[in-house]
């Protein structure tokens, strides 16, 4: 099985068709939450994987199926290698109030234990202290070195950025478990998988209205079970 990070390969495209089935589930229940597929980068674009703007925020999402190495698990190098750092640094200059997200099967342990430990800090005269431990210091310190910033700009850059660890089957279940009580709920799970391959392709953007459209297409009927 390949091991690339971003979604060249295979697993890469199904791993991210699935993640995008997932943001169209929420778009299903949400007014007022577009999802921009594989979005054009432009100057205030720069982390384009998926873009989706709700009521709740701007969010930019890099999707990487897996870590480079074998370890399965985004070390600082794995994370210069495939630009993620550089990439949220732009797109952080660029939409400064944006949430940052890395989704992938590996963890991050920057992005989920070092970055979550420093948003309690005030600034350089407690950072280490929040980190806790040497090696936290140490990993905040190289990232902090790879992107140019002081503990002020790093603290704001912690609270931009996050890494969510989901396997590809926790997202098929998340999926299913979305629709669990709408009738017909497989077929409209299904027709969103194939609607999101459709998407990343064609980069349309996606909404609830545009879902509804595709299930009349579809003549799917749809009801709330109260189970």
């Amino acid at each position: 099985m390949p091991y690339s990070g971003g979604s060249s390969t295979t697993t890469g495209v199904e791993y991210q068709n699935w993640f995008l089935t997932l943001l169209f589930s929420y778009a299903f229940f949400e007014q007022d939450y577009h999802i921009y597929p594989e979005a054009l980068r432009t100057s205030m674009i720069k982390v384009d994987d998926i873009v989706v703007k709700s009521k709740h925020g701007d969010f930019f999402y890099s999707l990487k199926f897996r870590s480079p190495s074998k370890n399965l698990h985004w070390s600082h190098s794995d994370l210069c290698s495939q630009d993620i750092l550089l990439d949220f640094k732009q797109q952080l200059i660029a939409t400064p109030k944006a949430k940052l997200v890395l989704i992938s099967e590996s963890n991050c342990y920057l992005f989920s234990e070092v970055f979550n430990r420093a948003i309690n800090a005030s600034g350089s005269q407690d950072i280490h202290e929040k980190l806790d431990n040497e090696f936290a210091v140490d990993v905040w310190e190289k990232a902090k070195h790879v992107l140019d910033f002081d503990d002020f700009q790093m603290i704001d850059f912690a609270r931009r950025v996050t890494n969510r660890t989901l396997p590809i089957e926790d997202l098929k279940y998340l999926v299913r478990h979305r629709f669990m009580h709408v009738t017909n709920h497989d077929l409209v799970a299904e027709l969103l998988l194939s609607k999101a391959l459709e998407c990343s392709s064609n980069k349309r953007v996606v909404n609830k209205l545009v879902i509804n459209n595709w299930l009349q297409e579809r003549t799917i009927p749809i009801n709330f079970s109260n189970k």
